[in-house]
Protein backbone atom coordinates (compact mmCIF):
# COMPACT_ATOMS: atom_id res chain seq x y z
CA UNK A 1 0.00 0.00 0.00
CA UNK A 2 1.49 3.45 -0.97
CA UNK A 3 1.70 5.47 1.96
CA UNK A 4 1.27 9.93 2.32
CA UNK A 5 0.78 12.20 5.20
CA UNK A 6 -2.46 13.51 3.09
CA UNK A 7 -4.26 12.55 -0.19
CA UNK A 8 -6.63 14.82 -2.02
CA UNK A 9 -9.41 14.24 -4.23
CA UNK A 10 -9.44 15.74 -7.25
CA UNK A 11 -6.96 18.02 -9.15
CA UNK A 12 -9.30 20.97 -9.63
CA UNK A 13 -7.56 24.08 -8.66
CA UNK A 14 -8.72 24.27 -5.54
CA UNK A 15 -7.53 20.45 -4.97
CA UNK A 16 -3.92 22.00 -6.74
CA UNK A 17 -3.64 24.77 -4.14
CA UNK A 18 -3.84 22.62 -0.88
CA UNK A 19 -2.16 20.38 -2.01
CA UNK A 20 1.01 22.74 -2.68
CA UNK A 21 0.54 24.83 1.05
CA UNK A 22 0.28 21.01 2.60
CA UNK A 23 3.16 20.54 0.70
CA UNK A 24 5.45 23.73 1.35
CA UNK A 25 4.80 22.97 5.11
CA UNK A 26 6.77 19.57 4.40
CA UNK A 27 4.19 17.01 3.81
CA UNK A 28 3.93 14.35 1.66
CA UNK A 29 1.14 15.15 -0.33
CA UNK A 30 -0.65 12.95 -3.14
CA UNK A 31 -3.46 14.37 -5.46
CA UNK A 32 -5.77 11.75 -6.83
CA UNK A 33 -8.13 12.62 -10.07
CA UNK A 34 -10.16 10.74 -11.81
CA UNK A 35 -9.95 12.24 -15.47
CA UNK A 36 -7.21 12.21 -17.24
CA UNK A 37 -6.42 15.74 -17.33
CA UNK A 38 -6.07 18.41 -14.45
CA UNK A 39 -7.79 21.76 -13.89
CA UNK A 40 -11.38 20.67 -13.60
CA UNK A 41 -13.44 23.64 -14.29
CA UNK A 42 -9.82 25.94 -14.75
CA UNK A 43 -8.70 24.20 -18.00
CA UNK A 44 -7.33 25.28 -21.64
CA UNK A 45 -7.97 22.79 -24.63
CA UNK A 46 -7.40 23.24 -28.06
CA UNK A 47 -11.49 22.16 -29.03
CA UNK A 48 -11.99 22.85 -32.30
CA UNK A 49 -8.55 23.48 -34.73
CA UNK A 50 -5.23 23.07 -33.17
CA UNK A 51 -3.30 25.90 -32.70
CA UNK A 52 -6.36 27.68 -30.55
CA UNK A 53 -6.70 27.71 -27.00
CA UNK A 54 -9.90 27.62 -25.43
CA UNK A 55 -11.07 27.73 -21.67
CA UNK A 56 -13.63 25.39 -21.49
CA UNK A 57 -15.24 26.40 -18.33
CA UNK A 58 -13.71 29.15 -16.37
CA UNK A 59 -12.72 32.63 -18.22
CA UNK A 60 -12.02 35.34 -15.74
CA UNK A 61 -10.14 35.43 -12.33
CA UNK A 62 -11.58 38.20 -10.86
CA UNK A 63 -11.64 37.09 -7.10
CA UNK A 64 -8.89 35.02 -7.28
CA UNK A 65 -6.63 37.98 -8.06
CA UNK A 66 -7.51 39.11 -4.52
CA UNK A 67 -6.82 36.13 -2.84
CA UNK A 68 -3.45 36.38 -1.08
CA UNK A 69 -2.40 33.09 -3.03
CA UNK A 70 -2.27 35.61 -5.77
CA UNK A 71 -2.04 39.04 -4.89
CA UNK A 72 0.77 38.20 -2.18
CA UNK A 73 2.10 35.48 -4.58
CA UNK A 74 2.21 33.08 -1.40
CA UNK A 75 3.50 30.27 -3.78
CA UNK A 76 5.25 31.89 -6.26
CA UNK A 77 3.00 31.45 -9.10
CA UNK A 78 3.87 34.94 -10.77
CA UNK A 79 7.46 35.12 -9.52
CA UNK A 80 8.41 32.05 -10.50
CA UNK A 81 6.39 29.73 -12.50
CA UNK A 82 5.37 32.42 -14.90
CA UNK A 83 1.72 32.81 -14.61
CA UNK A 84 0.51 35.96 -15.82
CA UNK A 85 -2.41 38.16 -15.64
CA UNK A 86 -3.94 40.56 -18.39
CA UNK A 87 -5.82 43.43 -17.09
CA UNK A 88 -8.89 44.45 -19.60
CA UNK A 89 -10.15 48.28 -19.39
CA UNK A 90 -13.68 47.47 -20.85
CA UNK A 91 -14.47 44.89 -18.27
CA UNK A 92 -18.05 43.85 -19.69
CA UNK A 93 -20.74 45.68 -22.21
CA UNK A 94 -24.24 45.23 -22.55
CA UNK A 95 -25.93 45.80 -26.12
CA UNK A 96 -29.63 46.02 -25.97
CA UNK A 97 -31.96 45.24 -29.07
CA UNK A 98 -32.08 48.59 -30.49
CA UNK A 99 -28.04 48.64 -30.21
CA UNK A 100 -27.51 50.67 -27.72
CA UNK A 101 -24.61 50.33 -25.55
CA UNK A 102 -23.67 50.29 -21.87
CA UNK A 103 -19.86 49.44 -21.24
CA UNK A 104 -18.69 49.10 -17.61
CA UNK A 105 -14.81 49.58 -17.23
CA UNK A 106 -12.72 49.89 -14.56
CA UNK A 107 -12.27 53.81 -15.03
CA UNK A 108 -14.80 54.62 -13.23
CA UNK A 109 -15.84 58.14 -14.35
CA UNK A 110 -15.75 56.78 -18.14
CA UNK A 111 -18.57 53.94 -16.68
CA UNK A 112 -20.49 56.75 -15.31
CA UNK A 113 -19.95 58.55 -18.77
CA UNK A 114 -21.49 55.93 -20.34
CA UNK A 115 -24.65 55.10 -18.48
CA UNK A 116 -25.25 58.98 -18.76
CA UNK A 117 -26.45 57.81 -22.25
CA UNK A 118 -29.23 56.33 -20.49
CA UNK A 119 -29.68 58.53 -17.53
CA UNK A 120 -27.68 61.01 -15.75
CA UNK A 121 -29.78 60.50 -12.27
CA UNK A 122 -28.15 56.61 -12.66
CA UNK A 123 -24.92 57.70 -13.66
CA UNK A 124 -24.78 59.85 -10.76
CA UNK A 125 -26.83 57.33 -8.81
CA UNK A 126 -23.96 54.26 -9.89
CA UNK A 127 -21.24 56.67 -8.57
CA UNK A 128 -22.77 56.68 -4.94
CA UNK A 129 -23.64 52.96 -5.44
CA UNK A 130 -19.94 52.31 -6.06
CA UNK A 131 -18.97 53.93 -2.67
CA UNK A 132 -22.03 52.66 -0.73
CA UNK A 133 -20.50 48.82 -1.81
CA UNK A 134 -17.04 49.97 -1.55
CA UNK A 135 -17.30 50.64 2.17
CA UNK A 136 -19.01 47.11 2.75
CA UNK A 137 -16.44 45.39 0.37
CA UNK A 138 -13.75 45.08 3.15
CA UNK A 139 -16.57 43.21 5.71
CA UNK A 140 -17.28 40.69 2.27
CA UNK A 141 -13.11 40.79 1.53
CA UNK A 142 -12.35 38.99 5.21
CA UNK A 143 -14.90 36.31 5.14
CA UNK A 144 -13.74 35.19 1.43
CA UNK A 145 -10.17 34.26 1.77
CA UNK A 146 -11.10 32.27 5.58
CA UNK A 147 -12.79 29.85 6.72
CA UNK A 148 -16.51 31.62 7.35
CA UNK A 149 -17.60 31.98 10.98
CA UNK A 150 -20.78 30.09 12.12
CA UNK A 151 -23.59 31.42 11.10
CA UNK A 152 -25.04 32.23 13.86
CA UNK A 153 -22.23 34.18 15.03
CA UNK A 154 -21.73 36.03 11.25
CA UNK A 155 -25.04 37.45 11.71
CA UNK A 156 -24.64 38.48 15.76
CA UNK A 157 -21.33 39.81 14.61
CA UNK A 158 -23.21 42.14 11.79
CA UNK A 159 -25.70 42.73 14.12
CA UNK A 160 -23.81 44.68 16.24
CA UNK A 161 -23.02 47.88 13.94
CA UNK A 162 -25.36 49.95 11.88
CA UNK A 163 -22.85 49.08 8.86
CA UNK A 164 -23.07 45.14 9.63
CA UNK A 165 -26.91 45.44 9.65
CA UNK A 166 -26.74 47.06 6.38
CA UNK A 167 -24.75 44.51 4.94
CA UNK A 168 -26.97 41.57 6.46
CA UNK A 169 -29.88 43.61 4.48
CA UNK A 170 -28.17 43.54 1.24
CA UNK A 171 -27.54 39.50 1.94
CA UNK A 172 -30.54 39.05 2.56
CA UNK A 173 -31.71 41.10 -0.82
CA UNK A 174 -32.20 39.92 -4.06
CA UNK A 175 -29.93 41.89 -6.86
CA UNK A 176 -33.20 42.78 -9.00
CA UNK A 177 -34.19 44.10 -5.28
CA UNK A 178 -31.14 46.12 -5.05
CA UNK A 179 -30.60 46.91 -8.47
CA UNK A 180 -34.58 48.94 -8.08
CA UNK A 181 -33.01 50.47 -5.00
CA UNK A 182 -30.49 52.71 -6.80
CA UNK A 183 -31.50 52.95 -10.54
CA UNK A 184 -34.49 54.15 -12.62
CA UNK A 185 -33.02 52.72 -16.29
CA UNK A 186 -33.95 49.39 -17.19
CA UNK A 187 -30.73 49.26 -18.97
CA UNK A 188 -28.61 49.90 -16.00
CA UNK A 189 -30.87 47.75 -13.87
CA UNK A 190 -30.71 44.75 -16.15
CA UNK A 191 -26.51 45.07 -16.66
CA UNK A 192 -26.25 45.42 -13.15
CA UNK A 193 -28.62 42.44 -11.81
CA UNK A 194 -26.73 40.35 -13.86
CA UNK A 195 -23.21 40.06 -12.43
CA UNK A 196 -25.33 38.67 -9.82
CA UNK A 197 -26.34 35.55 -12.04
CA UNK A 198 -23.03 34.29 -12.43
CA UNK A 199 -23.95 32.89 -8.89
CA UNK A 200 -26.04 30.46 -11.26
CA UNK A 201 -29.43 31.08 -9.60
CA UNK A 202 -31.50 34.07 -11.00
CA UNK A 203 -31.58 38.11 -10.08
CA UNK A 204 -34.86 38.20 -8.45
CA UNK A 205 -33.76 34.93 -5.76
CA UNK A 206 -33.05 35.84 -2.36
CA UNK A 207 -29.06 36.10 -1.48
CA UNK A 208 -27.73 37.55 -4.45
CA UNK A 209 -27.91 41.08 -3.67
CA UNK A 210 -24.20 39.99 -1.87
CA UNK A 211 -22.84 39.69 -5.54
CA UNK A 212 -23.26 43.61 -5.79
CA UNK A 213 -20.34 43.97 -2.98
CA UNK A 214 -18.13 43.43 -6.01
CA UNK A 215 -19.21 46.24 -8.43
CA UNK A 216 -16.51 48.30 -6.60
CA UNK A 217 -13.58 45.65 -6.53
CA UNK A 218 -13.81 45.48 -10.34
CA UNK A 219 -13.20 49.63 -10.35
CA UNK A 220 -10.32 48.80 -7.90
CA UNK A 221 -8.38 47.06 -9.94
CA UNK A 222 -10.47 45.58 -12.67
CA UNK A 223 -10.91 41.54 -13.32
CA UNK A 224 -8.05 39.41 -15.06
CA UNK A 225 -7.41 36.61 -17.58
CA UNK A 226 -4.79 34.92 -17.32
CA UNK A 227 -2.00 34.59 -20.24
CA UNK A 228 -2.01 31.99 -22.37
CA UNK A 229 -5.50 30.66 -20.61
CA UNK A 230 -7.34 29.61 -18.06
CA UNK A 231 -5.75 26.72 -17.48
CA UNK A 232 -2.26 28.55 -17.30
CA UNK A 233 -3.60 28.60 -13.16
CA UNK A 234 -3.56 24.95 -12.68
CA UNK A 235 -0.65 24.28 -15.06
CA UNK A 236 1.54 26.87 -12.04
CA UNK A 237 0.38 25.38 -9.55
CA UNK A 238 0.88 21.38 -10.58
CA UNK A 239 4.61 22.89 -11.61
CA UNK A 240 4.89 24.43 -7.99
CA UNK A 241 3.54 20.90 -6.82
CA UNK A 242 5.76 18.86 -8.26
CA UNK A 243 9.07 21.02 -7.23
CA UNK A 244 8.39 20.07 -3.56
CA UNK A 245 7.95 16.68 -4.14
CA UNK A 246 4.12 16.35 -3.82
CA UNK A 247 2.51 13.71 -6.46
CA UNK A 248 -0.32 14.06 -8.54
CA UNK A 249 -2.08 11.20 -10.23
CA UNK A 250 -4.52 11.38 -12.67
CA UNK A 251 -7.37 8.58 -14.42
CA UNK A 252 -7.45 7.55 -10.77
CA UNK A 253 -10.84 7.91 -9.79
CA UNK A 254 -11.73 7.06 -6.15
CA UNK A 255 -14.27 4.80 -4.98
CA UNK A 256 -14.58 4.59 -1.38
CA UNK A 257 -13.13 6.18 1.88
CA UNK A 258 -12.12 3.69 4.56
CA UNK A 259 -12.73 5.07 7.96
CA UNK A 260 -12.00 3.22 11.29
CA UNK A 261 -13.14 4.36 14.51
CA UNK A 262 -14.53 8.15 13.28
CA UNK A 263 -11.15 8.21 11.45
CA UNK A 264 -10.47 8.30 8.08
CA UNK A 265 -7.60 5.54 6.99
CA UNK A 266 -7.08 5.46 2.99
CA UNK A 267 -8.65 6.13 0.18
CA UNK A 268 -9.33 2.97 -2.78
CA UNK A 269 -9.24 3.94 -6.34
CA UNK A 270 -10.93 2.04 -9.19
CA UNK A 271 -8.41 -0.05 -9.56
CA UNK A 272 -8.92 -1.54 -6.09
CA UNK A 273 -5.20 -0.18 -5.16
CA UNK A 274 -5.42 1.09 -1.62
CA UNK A 275 -3.65 4.77 -0.40
CA UNK A 276 -3.02 5.53 2.53
CA UNK A 277 -3.61 8.60 4.31
CA UNK A 278 -1.47 9.37 7.99
CA UNK A 279 -2.77 12.81 8.77
CA UNK A 280 -5.73 12.84 6.40
CA UNK A 281 -7.60 13.13 2.89
CA UNK A 282 -9.01 16.20 1.90
CA UNK A 283 -11.82 15.94 -0.82
CA UNK A 284 -13.03 18.87 -3.65
CA UNK A 285 -15.56 15.99 -4.88
CA UNK A 286 -19.12 17.03 -4.93
CA UNK A 287 -20.57 16.56 -1.56
CA UNK A 288 -23.49 14.13 -2.20
CA UNK A 289 -20.52 11.67 -3.92
CA UNK A 290 -18.63 12.11 -1.16
CA UNK A 291 -21.50 11.56 1.92
CA UNK A 292 -23.04 9.94 -0.10
CA UNK A 293 -20.84 7.20 -2.94
CA UNK A 294 -17.22 7.34 -1.30
CA UNK A 295 -18.12 6.52 2.46
CA UNK A 296 -20.62 4.18 3.87
CA UNK A 297 -23.82 4.70 5.74
CA UNK A 298 -22.68 3.42 8.87
CA UNK A 299 -19.81 5.96 8.79
CA UNK A 300 -22.22 9.21 9.31
CA UNK A 301 -25.44 9.89 11.52
CA UNK A 302 -29.45 10.13 9.30
CA UNK A 303 -28.92 13.17 9.86
CA UNK A 304 -26.22 13.73 8.09
CA UNK A 305 -26.48 12.33 5.40
CA UNK A 306 -30.41 13.81 5.11
CA UNK A 307 -29.20 17.04 5.05
CA UNK A 308 -26.59 16.04 1.83
CA UNK A 309 -29.31 14.75 0.27
CA UNK A 310 -31.79 17.87 0.15
CA UNK A 311 -28.70 19.68 -1.12
CA UNK A 312 -29.32 21.62 -3.92
CA UNK A 313 -27.79 22.40 -7.64
CA UNK A 314 -28.50 25.85 -9.25
CA UNK A 315 -31.00 27.18 -10.97
CA UNK A 316 -29.44 26.76 -13.98
CA UNK A 317 -26.57 25.62 -15.80
CA UNK A 318 -25.48 26.86 -19.40
CA UNK A 319 -24.45 25.82 -22.95
CA UNK A 320 -20.83 26.92 -24.05
CA UNK A 321 -19.65 26.95 -27.65
CA UNK A 322 -16.34 28.19 -28.98
CA UNK A 323 -14.84 29.08 -32.53
CA UNK A 324 -11.92 29.07 -34.54
CA UNK A 325 -12.09 32.27 -36.26
CA UNK A 326 -10.43 33.56 -39.07
CA UNK A 327 -11.06 37.13 -38.08
CA UNK A 328 -12.15 38.98 -35.40
CA UNK A 329 -15.88 39.26 -35.01
CA UNK A 330 -17.36 42.77 -36.03
CA UNK A 331 -20.42 44.36 -34.39
CA UNK A 332 -23.15 45.94 -36.67
CA UNK A 333 -23.66 49.08 -33.78
CA UNK A 334 -20.39 50.58 -33.93
CA UNK A 335 -17.06 50.23 -31.89
CA UNK A 336 -17.93 50.55 -27.88
CA UNK A 337 -18.57 46.76 -27.31
CA UNK A 338 -15.74 46.18 -29.52
CA UNK A 339 -12.73 45.98 -27.22
CA UNK A 340 -14.74 44.89 -24.28
CA UNK A 341 -13.44 41.51 -22.88
CA UNK A 342 -17.11 39.97 -22.30
CA UNK A 343 -20.06 41.49 -24.48
CA UNK A 344 -23.51 40.80 -23.26
CA UNK A 345 -26.89 40.91 -24.89
CA UNK A 346 -29.79 42.25 -22.56
CA UNK A 347 -33.62 42.11 -23.92
CA UNK A 348 -35.92 44.78 -21.96
CA UNK A 349 -36.22 44.26 -18.53
CA UNK A 350 -39.45 42.43 -17.96
CA UNK A 351 -38.64 40.01 -21.16
CA UNK A 352 -35.20 39.79 -19.14
CA UNK A 353 -36.39 38.27 -16.01
CA UNK A 354 -38.91 36.04 -17.32
CA UNK A 355 -35.82 34.35 -18.87
CA UNK A 356 -34.78 32.98 -15.68
CA UNK A 357 -38.23 32.44 -14.39
CA UNK A 358 -38.76 29.88 -17.11
CA UNK A 359 -35.57 27.90 -16.76
CA UNK A 360 -37.67 26.90 -13.41
CA UNK A 361 -40.19 25.06 -15.70
CA UNK A 362 -36.97 23.74 -18.58
CA UNK A 363 -37.69 26.53 -21.00
CA UNK A 364 -34.58 26.91 -22.90
CA UNK A 365 -33.54 30.95 -24.54
CA UNK A 366 -31.46 32.51 -27.24
CA UNK A 367 -32.08 35.74 -26.15
CA UNK A 368 -28.99 36.69 -23.40
CA UNK A 369 -25.51 35.43 -24.92
CA UNK A 370 -22.20 36.34 -23.62
CA UNK A 371 -19.84 36.46 -26.21
CA UNK A 372 -15.75 37.00 -25.60
CA UNK A 373 -12.81 37.13 -27.66
CA UNK A 374 -9.67 36.17 -25.57
CA UNK A 375 -7.42 37.13 -27.91
CA UNK A 376 -8.00 40.20 -28.58
CA UNK A 377 -6.43 40.86 -25.32
CA UNK A 378 -3.62 37.76 -25.56
CA UNK A 379 -2.42 37.20 -28.72
CA UNK A 380 -1.10 34.03 -27.83
CA UNK A 381 -4.29 31.90 -27.56
CA UNK A 382 -4.20 31.88 -31.34
CA UNK A 383 -2.50 31.71 -34.56
CA UNK A 384 -1.16 35.43 -35.83
CA UNK A 385 -4.51 36.78 -37.19
CA UNK A 386 -6.40 34.49 -36.04
CA UNK A 387 -8.91 34.62 -33.12
CA UNK A 388 -10.58 32.43 -30.11
CA UNK A 389 -14.37 33.55 -29.94
CA UNK A 390 -16.88 31.90 -27.39
CA UNK A 391 -20.76 32.15 -26.51
CA UNK A 392 -22.12 31.09 -23.25
CA UNK A 393 -25.53 30.85 -22.78
CA UNK A 394 -27.53 29.83 -19.63
CA UNK A 395 -29.77 27.40 -20.08
CA UNK A 396 -31.57 25.06 -17.46
CA UNK A 397 -30.26 21.18 -17.02
CA UNK A 398 -33.80 19.58 -16.96
CA UNK A 399 -35.44 20.68 -19.81
CA UNK A 400 -38.79 19.74 -20.47
CA UNK A 401 -39.30 16.24 -21.41
CA UNK A 402 -35.78 15.32 -19.23
CA UNK A 403 -32.05 16.31 -19.09
CA UNK A 404 -31.44 13.54 -21.42
CA UNK A 405 -33.56 15.69 -24.69
CA UNK A 406 -30.12 17.91 -24.54
CA UNK A 407 -28.72 14.81 -26.79
CA UNK A 408 -31.81 15.41 -29.17
CA UNK A 409 -32.07 19.38 -29.32
CA UNK A 410 -27.93 20.61 -28.67
CA UNK A 411 -27.54 21.54 -32.36
CA UNK A 412 -30.67 22.69 -33.01
CA UNK A 413 -30.64 25.19 -29.88
CA UNK A 414 -26.92 25.96 -29.82
CA UNK A 415 -27.63 27.03 -33.98
CA UNK A 416 -30.59 29.21 -32.80
CA UNK A 417 -28.33 31.26 -30.13
CA UNK A 418 -25.49 31.39 -32.89
CA UNK A 419 -28.05 33.03 -35.68
CA UNK A 420 -29.24 35.63 -33.11
CA UNK A 421 -26.04 36.31 -32.08
CA UNK A 422 -25.00 36.87 -35.40
CA UNK A 423 -27.66 39.38 -36.30
CA UNK A 424 -25.07 41.94 -33.76
CA UNK A 425 -22.17 40.95 -35.96
CA UNK A 426 -21.15 41.75 -39.97
CA UNK A 427 -19.31 38.36 -39.73
CA UNK A 428 -19.99 35.73 -37.87
CA UNK A 429 -20.77 33.56 -40.16
CA UNK A 430 -19.55 29.98 -41.54
CA UNK A 431 -16.89 31.52 -44.11
CA UNK A 432 -15.58 33.34 -40.84
CA UNK A 433 -15.84 30.27 -38.60
CA UNK A 434 -12.88 27.65 -39.09
CA UNK A 435 -14.13 25.13 -36.26
CA UNK A 436 -16.60 24.78 -33.13
CA UNK A 437 -17.26 23.15 -30.53
CA UNK A 438 -20.40 22.61 -28.09
CA UNK A 439 -20.77 21.42 -24.70
CA UNK A 440 -24.87 21.70 -23.57
CA UNK A 441 -25.56 21.53 -19.43
CA UNK A 442 -26.09 17.37 -19.42
CA UNK A 443 -22.44 17.31 -21.68
CA UNK A 444 -20.73 19.81 -18.52
CA UNK A 445 -21.98 17.04 -16.07
CA UNK A 446 -20.50 14.15 -18.34
CA UNK A 447 -16.79 16.25 -18.78
CA UNK A 448 -16.97 16.87 -15.03
CA UNK A 449 -18.82 14.53 -13.02
CA UNK A 450 -18.92 16.49 -9.63
CA UNK A 451 -20.63 19.53 -11.73
CA UNK A 452 -23.72 17.76 -11.27
CA UNK A 453 -26.83 18.74 -12.72
CA UNK A 454 -24.75 20.99 -14.97
CA UNK A 455 -23.99 22.91 -11.95
CA UNK A 456 -20.37 24.75 -12.66
CA UNK A 457 -20.41 25.49 -9.17
CA UNK A 458 -21.45 21.82 -7.81
CA UNK A 459 -24.23 23.19 -5.72
CA UNK A 460 -26.32 26.30 -5.73
CA UNK A 461 -25.46 29.30 -4.22
CA UNK A 462 -29.10 29.39 -2.28
CA UNK A 463 -28.59 31.46 0.82
CA UNK A 464 -29.05 28.72 2.76
CA UNK A 465 -26.02 27.15 0.86
CA UNK A 466 -23.60 29.58 1.46
CA UNK A 467 -21.01 30.77 3.99
CA UNK A 468 -21.18 27.90 7.20
CA UNK A 469 -24.30 26.72 5.66
CA UNK A 470 -22.10 25.28 2.35
CA UNK A 471 -22.54 22.73 1.50
CA UNK A 472 -24.48 21.87 5.07
CA UNK A 473 -25.43 23.68 8.10
CA UNK A 474 -23.20 22.57 10.99
CA UNK A 475 -19.90 21.31 8.63
CA UNK A 476 -19.31 24.74 6.21
CA UNK A 477 -15.81 25.25 8.03
CA UNK A 478 -13.83 22.63 5.67
CA UNK A 479 -14.30 19.78 8.36
CA UNK A 480 -16.97 16.80 8.65
CA UNK A 481 -17.74 14.61 11.02
CA UNK A 482 -15.41 12.24 10.65
CA UNK A 483 -11.84 12.74 12.20
CA UNK A 484 -8.94 13.81 9.66
CA UNK A 485 -11.44 14.43 6.54
CA UNK A 486 -11.66 17.75 5.19
CA UNK A 487 -13.57 19.18 2.63
CA UNK A 488 -12.72 21.74 -0.30
CA UNK A 489 -14.04 23.11 -3.69
CA UNK A 490 -16.36 24.91 -5.00
CA UNK A 491 -18.99 22.90 -2.98
CA UNK A 492 -17.45 24.82 -0.11
CA UNK A 493 -17.14 28.30 0.64
CA UNK A 494 -17.15 30.99 -0.78
CA UNK A 495 -18.69 28.88 -3.99
CA UNK A 496 -18.71 28.92 -7.24
CA UNK A 497 -15.70 30.46 -9.93
CA UNK A 498 -11.88 30.86 -10.08
CA UNK A 499 -12.11 31.53 -6.15
CA UNK A 500 -8.75 29.94 -4.50
CA UNK A 501 -11.18 29.15 -1.65
CA UNK A 502 -8.64 25.88 -1.24
CA UNK A 503 -6.21 28.22 0.29
CA UNK A 504 -9.07 28.64 3.58
CA UNK A 505 -9.19 24.68 3.77
CA UNK A 506 -5.23 24.88 3.65
CA UNK A 507 -5.18 26.98 6.84
CA UNK A 508 -7.46 24.69 8.59
CA UNK A 509 -5.73 21.65 7.81
CA UNK A 510 -2.31 23.41 8.73
CA UNK A 511 -3.54 25.12 12.11
CA UNK A 512 -4.80 21.01 12.98
CA UNK A 513 -1.17 20.02 12.73
CA UNK A 514 0.40 23.16 14.53
CA UNK A 515 1.59 25.10 11.94
CA UNK A 516 0.71 28.93 11.17
CA UNK A 517 -0.13 29.24 7.51
CA UNK A 518 0.90 32.93 7.97
CA UNK A 519 4.32 32.65 9.18
CA UNK A 520 4.48 29.63 6.62
CA UNK A 521 4.58 31.94 3.96
CA UNK A 522 6.34 34.84 4.57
Amino acid sequence: MNKYDFVIIGAGHNGLIVACYLAKAGFNVCVVEGSDKIGGGVRTEELTVPGFKHDWASMMHGIISYNPLIYNDELGLKSKYGLKYIYPEKVFASVFPDGSTLVIQKDLDKTCESIACFSQHDADAYKAFHKYVGEMLTLASMGMFAPPPKWGAMNALLDASPQGREYMRILLSSAQDVVEEWFETEQVRTTMSRFATEMMIGPEEKGTGSAMFFVASLHRSGYPLPEGGSGRLVEALAACLKDMGGTIRTSSRVTSIKVTGNEVKSVVLFSGEELEAEKGVISSAHPKDLFLSMLKPEDLSPDIIQKVKRIKPGTFSAINQVFALKEAPKFKFGEKAADAFFVEINPIEQEYLAIFDAFKRGKYSIKIPLMLTPSLFDPSRAPAGNHVFGIYHYEPYHLEGGAARWDEVKQTVADEILDYASTFYTNLNDSNILGRWTATPLDIERINPSMKDGDIGHIGQFMTQMYSNRPITGYGQYKTPIQKLYLCGAGTHPGTGVSGGGRATAQVVLEDYGVNLKKLVK
